[in-house]
């Protein structure tokens, strides 16, 4: 008898499973992943939103750290008066040598300002003079003529114009202060005779006055300069009368001329990298000028740049570190919330994905797609994530007391894209890993989703133990010093790593803790409320306790933020 059914032979594939395979080998795998995360686009945003907001975290934390150390390295600089934070190089010579000394002294100021930037300036004075018409035996008051380098654009004519080269008689401008002091004004003549040489007298006429820019380190906050007079001993020196530097050099004034260089560095150029050059460069001033002027030139150097360098280079260090404690910190919570995303989208796809392989998906088509999509949400959220943490910092700052010395300095530097590529790689990583492996079968995806989840692998290894003492230790020694500050065997001082480490290791250390506890705690919930009337409460609680690493990797992102919180409001505190 001839049985029903279909004849032996070759059986006719699965037109359902040839479908899909035909299907993954003929639309492209961008189109695939995006109908995918079309499809679960809740999910997708969800895990995207994640990403960003990690991604936001960590370079924000890189960020703003450098930022508000370089925002108080420039404010710290700028907040020391001007006389310390400025070089100053004197020497008394003849007229004669002016041109040899600035030769050696300007060059070597001006390298000593190159990183930080800003200018030198020559001013020249002349020695003591007093108004001719005078008792030599009875004056009290006397005046000089000085010469200031740059002078037209450090002050603002009140009135008349700048003196002219080379005019007889002798043209000459006074501040407004001292033409108030020696009652003259534009157009007034007025004779002075030198208090060392009786016979030298310059007539003198007055084209007009000027006022000195307030707040300009130019003045060096001179009190002749801005105020016109300043008394030493029992005479009072008012002017001086200022007029062209050729005019100082070519005419008789003296025998010998005084001269100053001012180089005045610009707060707002320093760098971090940059203190410990600078404050060498400095030291090193004295030196480099005596090889570069002639054998027993007579100079002197006056700053308290390197002073205030070694001070603010010790802040600075000191508030790197308690940002850099925060932002390890940082650093933790934003890992641990793309693990978080990882762990997510692998259990919303492990069904799907086994679906796939049913229909004839290879392993390859499966990992690119996971890869595709890691790319996908990870790399969207890297573009973004500089440009959100950048607003971040700039609307952190904008309150703060630095706020005038960061204004502009604030940008998206190359540290920070190395951050950002770092995050975006291990959130790709994280994402795509876990498809490289194909998957299992859809029985036994199913079989693992009904089943009570095991114990971690950290848990079997007993790494979480370990764990736990190692923060004990850290936290330990950060409290025997106090500050994550230790000093090298040069006697340096410098940042610890492990001290820096010690908080967030036990903010993981406690988070481990309460992977081990908040199952139990679970359990215990499912047994109170499988007593309670009703349905929903006790099935709720069912599912809590079949599943608790699914509802303890959110609930430890919660407890995360949550002392980050309060360990910065300590920390501030």
């Amino acid at each position: 008898m001839r049985q029903e059914g279909n004849p032996p032979g070759p059986q006719p594939a699965d037109p359902h499973r040839a479908e899909e395979g035909g299907l993954l080998r003929s639309v492209g795998l961008w189109r695939t992943v995006l109908r995918r995360i079309r499809a679960d686009w809740p999910v997708a945003a969800a895990a995207w939103l994640l990403l960003l907001c990690a991604t936001t975290l960590l370079t924000g934390g890189a960020l703003y750290g450098d930022t508000v150390a370089l925002g108080g390295l420039r404010a710290a600089i700028a907040a020391a008066p001007v006389t310390d934070r400025s070089i100053v190089v004197t020497s008394d010579a003849p007229a004669s040598q002016a041109g040899t000394l600035d030769r050696g002294i300007r060059p070597e100021l001006q390298r000593a300002l190159a990183l930080p930037g800003g200018y030198v300036a020559r001013i020249a004075s002349s020695p003591p003079f007093a108004d001719a018409l005078a008792d030599p035996a009875t004056v009290r008051t006397l005046t000089a003529f000085a010469s200031f380098e740059g002078i037209e654009a450090r002050a603002t004519l009140a009135s008349g114009r700048w003196p002219t080269a080379g005019a007889t008689p002798q043209e000459a401008t006074l501040s407004e202060a001292a033409a108030g002091l020696l009652e003259l004004k534009a157009g007034d003549r007025i004779t002075l005779v030198s208090r060392l040489q009786a016979s030298l007298k310059v007539e003198v006429i007055v084209t007009g006055t000027w006022r000195p820019a307030a707040g300009d380190a130019y003045w060096l906050d001179s009190p002749l300069e801005l105020d016109g007079s300043v008394i030493e001993g029992s005479y009072t020196t008012v002017g001086p009368f200022v007029i062209p530097d050729a005019d100082l050099e070519s005419r008789p004034f003296g025998d010998r001329i005084s001269y100053e260089w001012r180089g005045l560095p610009d707060p707002a150029g320093y760098r971090i990298d940059d203190v410990g050059a600078v404050k060498t460069a400095v030291q090193q001033l004295d030196t480099r000028i005596k090889l570069a002027l002639p054998v027993n030139s007579q100079f002197r150097v006056a700053t308290g740049l390197p002073k205030i360098l070694e001070v603010v280079e010790r802040s600075v260090l000191v508030s790197r570190t308690g940002v850099l404690l925060l932002v390890v910190q940082y650093a933790v919570l934003a890992l641990y919330a793309i693990v978080l995303v990882a762990g997510m989208l692998s259990d919303r796809r492990r069904a799907e994905t086994a679906l796939l392989r049913t229909r004839g998906a290879s392993s390859g088509h499966l990992a690119a797609m996971g890869i595709l999509e890691a790319i996908l949400l990870a790399g969207s959220a890297a573009i973004l994530g500089p440009f959100a943490a950048l607003l971040a910092v700039r609307w952190l700052v904008a309150s703060q007391p630095i706020a005038g010395s960061v204004a502009g300095v604030a940008a998206i530097s190359g540290d920070t894209l190395v951050v950002d590529a770092v995050t975006a790689a291990i959130g790709i990583a994280a994402l795509g890993l876990p498809m490289l492996g194909g998957g299992p079968n859809l029985a036994g995806v199913r079989a693992a989703i009904s089943r009570q989840t095991g114990r971690t692998l950290a848990r079997r290894l007993g790494l979480d133990l370990a764990l736990v003492a190692v923060a004990v230790l850290a936290l330990w020694q950060l409290r025997q010093y106090g500050a994550p500050l230790t000093r090298n065997a040069r006697g340096v001082l410098g940042i610890d790593p492990m001290l820096v480490a010690a908080p967030a290791i036990g903010l993981l250390a406690g988070a481990v803790i309460a992977t081990r506890i908040l199952p139990r705690a679970l359990e215990i919930v499912e047994g109170l409320l499988e007593r309670t009337r009703g349905l929903v409460a006790p099935m709720g609680g069912r599912g809590l306790a079949r599943r608790p690493l699914r509802y303890t990797r959110s609930a430890l992102l919660l407890m995360l933020a949550a002392s980050l919180g309060t360990f910065a409001v300590a920390n501030v505190a």
